[in-house]
């Protein structure tokens, strides 16, 4: 019986390690493309010149619309039963998609950290797939496919909850380091020792396990803030527009050496507090 087949759109942070765990799993016949060849030459991953079973979306989206575009074209060019999509992307987009290509579509964003392809396999494996299809029958293939390969599955009422749902876990955290900037900015107004205050709320999380301190610093990489940027596409908030602003002034503010001391001092706090409660975890 001739296995079935799998293509990954987008060899990077996300589809790397899933391409790998699909691998892995000895059940598919996987194909990769990304339009970075060595990506592509570093796994010896191949295009498909036929149709495929299913097909994994894991492109970052800057635009939505270019997005959209550019799933539906990979899906009129390889036909797949079921489309994955991976990414970030604001809300409605699957559906959108779904609408102009008439095809079976399903999200599924990925969590983790970035820290090695390994670690990020780890952590596909670690967290349960929450799926939202644009259908039933969507959200069916989506889930059945990711069993397949070992992970834990949750199916959602639609993509529109997935899609929110990864949306608000980053921006959660981003307005939590937001506060804790501006808490930052309190502490050094009245002259108090910012360290010896986070002390305090950090023993109440050792208990309490409901306010995680975050360090101050200026909030980087590529999900936090993008994400944000993300949810206001399609959502005006005030709130969201206080974490951009307070960001950028962070920025400005981490140029002074006594507020980066400051800062480094709550990150080394808030590392091993991460790490004495992940060996309980």
């Amino acid at each position: 019986m001739l296995m079935k087949s799998v293509l990954i759109i987008g060899l990077g942070e996300i589809g790397r390690p899933l391409y790998e765990i699909i691998v892995e799993s000895g059940r598919f016949r996987v194909y990769g493309l990304d339009i970075d060849a060595e990506k592509m030459r570093m796994i010896n991953a191949h295009t498909p010149k036929e149709k495929v079973d299913v097909m994994h979306i894991c492109i970052p989206c800057y635009s939505r619309e270019e997005f959209i575009k550019s799933t539906v074209e990979y899906i009129n060019s390889f036909d797949p039963e079921i489309t994955i999509i991976n990414s970030t992307v604001p809300v409605g987009t699957t559906e959108e998609i779904g609408r102009r290509s008439g095809k079976p579509i399903a999200h599924s964003p990925v969590r983790g950290v970035h820290k090695s392809l390994e670690h990020m396999k780890w952590e596909i494996r670690r967290w349960t797939k929450y799926v939202g299809g644009v259908d039933e029958r969507s959200a069916e293939l989506a889930s059945k496919h990711f069993r397949e390969i070992g992970l834990k599955v949750k199916i959602l009422r639609s993509s529109r909850e997935t899609e929110l749902a990864k949306l608000f876990e980053t921006t959660y955290r981003a307005w939590m380091i937001t506060c804790f900037q501006e808490m930052h900015r309190i502490s050094r107004h009245f002259h108090a020792d910012f360290n010896e205050i986070v002390d305090f709320i950090e023993d109440t999380h050792r208990i309490r396990f409901d306010r995680p301190p975050m360090f101050p610093g200026v909030i980087g990489g590529h999900c936090l803030i993008p994400n944000v940027k993300l949810l206001l596409e399609t959502y005006k908030s005030e709130l969201l527009q206080l974490i951009l602003r307070s960001n950028e002034v962070r920025k400005k503010e981490i140029l002074d050496e006594d507020i980066r001391k400051e800062v480094e001092k709550i990150k080394e706090r808030v590392e091993r507090l991460e790490n004495d409660l992940m060996r309980f975890s």
